[in-house]
């Protein structure tokens, strides 16, 4: 079997070939693309973390969504990969339903987790909005699977890197859609994605200047705060970047606390890899109390300003 990983962003691209990694353990070929102006930058990092081969797609700007459909149709028939696996980006998405119709493959998007199982793949991902874990099987070949960035953690480097890297002939076909300009959503000055401690904030937070309390716990815990969708999206009381969730980044924290989160399923796949989940919440029936470790059916308007007094934050 030989895989092939592609992403536009070169972090999730990373994040792909420590899965490819973790499925093939190192029996199997595994294969990168890179796509853009600084595609032979982001080549020599995944040969860096072990990539058997790279093939690249220089281009003048960033690549319209025609050019990444026909590097990755040629990138499948030249290095012919059996299983094909792309960020689930809004881009890689779009990107995988295309290329599904162009080779006549399989197509299943948000994987989770990724096995071999003989000749099959077995995948689980979130359906119904995230309310049930669906279990499938890919017998057909090629595959294409979609990943959510931040699922895998990337590989680290090799001592000796062995992989090659080549131009990938390919028609780039003329973009029908041309990009006039990029105008960035605010963003805040914290990674929550690499927080080892995370304070979450939920629909409990009566107003927005209440978040300063939170915030002073997350301080006082040496953390970060973040948010549910609620707070993110419906009132944008915190930057997007900041929402933990199906809709929102993926967490893997040691310590996460939940002040006011209800616990709704799109919220807690976001935040199912926490070692440690303690949970704030006036709501006896809360779905977030199944979920935590340490439970406190309680006003965290009471509740938080003791622990920052204890944990001696004023």
């Amino acid at each position: 079997m030989t895989l092939l990983a592609f992403s536009e962003s070169r972090s999730t691209l990373l994040e792909l070939l420590g899965a490819a990694r973790e499925l093939t353990l190192g029996n199997r070929a595994v294969t990168a693309l890179t796509i853009g102006p600084d595609a032979a930058a982001a080549a020599e990092e995944c040969r860096a973390c072990g990539a058997d081969k790279v093939l690249t797609v220089a281009t003048d700007g960033p690549p319209g969504p025609e050019v990444i459909r026909a590097a990755l149709g040629e990138a499948v028939r030249a290095s012919g990969a059996d299983l094909v696996l792309i960020g689930a980006t809004r881009t890689g998405i779009d990107a995988a339903a295309a290329l599904g119709q162009e080779v006549g493959a399989a197509c299943i998007s948000e994987c989770t987790s990724i096995a071999l199982e003989g000749a099959g793949i077995l995948v689980e991902r979130r359906v119904y909005g995230g309310r049930f874990v669906a279990r499938q099987r890919l017998a057909g070949r090629p595959a294409i699977l979609t990943v959510p960035p931040g699922r895998f953690g990337r590989p680290s480097p090799v001592d000796t890197p062995t992989g090659t890297l080549a131009a990938l002939p390919v028609a780039l076909p003329e973009p029908r859609v041309r990009l006039l300009g990029v105008s960035e959503k605010p963003r805040s000055d914290v990674d929550v994605g690499k927080a080892e401690t995370i304070v979450a904030a939920g629909r409990g937070i009566r107003q927005r200047e209440d978040l300063a309390i939170l915030e002073q716990l997350a301080q006082a815990l040496g953390g970060v705060l973040a948010g549910s969708r609620p707070l993110t999206g419906d009132v944008d009381w915190l930057p997007m970047d900041r929402r933990i969730g199906l809709s929102g980044k993926t967490v893997k924290p040691k310590l996460y606390v939940a002040c006011g989160v209800s616990g709704q399923i799109e919220h807690v796949v976001g935040m199912k890899g926490a070692r440690t989940v303690v949970a704030i919440n006036s709501d006896a029936k809360a779905p977030i109390h199944e979920e935590a470790d340490y439970s406190l059916v309680a006003d965290l308007y009471e509740v938080v300003p003791e622990l920052i007094s204890r944990l001696g934050g004023r």
